[in-house]
């Protein structure tokens, strides 16, 4: 009994390792295939958390369901991530709105400074206000080549100290 328990487990564990070296060697070869992958899980995702909208909450049971499915949601969100960034490991998608979003929040820091500097009385917000401004510059640069497609986001990310999030 123990030999056949063994044995079932070792030739499972197999089967789950060649199939998941098979898929990365496909995976190596078919970006799109990859893509449409993510989508149907980005899919099944939005499904899932459907799901958990419409999950009433009123008992205790009910929330232990809803506490599960939340889970669940979460691990198909993390999936999901994981597989478009395995498509596309720049996340060419999502530059332009993490640029434009850097630039607006560094925006906003500078405002902080100068309010600061006039609070204080101190000049070092100031120039703390200068070396973000510069930043902003640089990175509406950045924002100018992109849109003229004069470098490509492995480049700009590079320049911009812009990591995939």
């Amino acid at each position: 009994m123990k030999l056949k328990t063994k044995l079932i487990a070792i030739t499972a564990t197999g089967l789950v390792a060649a199939s998941v070296f098979s898929f990365s060697v496909l995976a190596d070869k078919d970006v799109a295939s990859m893509k449409a992958l993510a989508k149907a899980a980005r899919d099944k995702e939005t499904l899932e958390h459907n799901v958990l909208d419409a999950m009433p909450d009123q008992t205790r049971e009910d929330k232990d369901a809803k506490n599960q499915q939340g889970i669940k949601v979460k691990s198909l969100g993390n999936e999901t991530r994981r597989l478009e960034l395995e498509a596309d490991p720049d996340d060419t998608e999502n530059f332009a709105k993490q640029l434009e979003e850097s630039i607006g929040n560094l925006t906003l820091v500078v405002i902080e400074y100068n309010r600061d500097a006039v609070r204080n009385s101190d000049d070092t917000y100031l120039k703390n206000a200068e070396e973000v401004e510069k930043r902003i510059e640089k990175l509406k640069k950045g924002q100018e080549e992109y849109k003229n497609n004069t470098k490509t986001v492995k480049q700009l990310r590079k320049e911009l100290d812009l990591p995939v999030l």
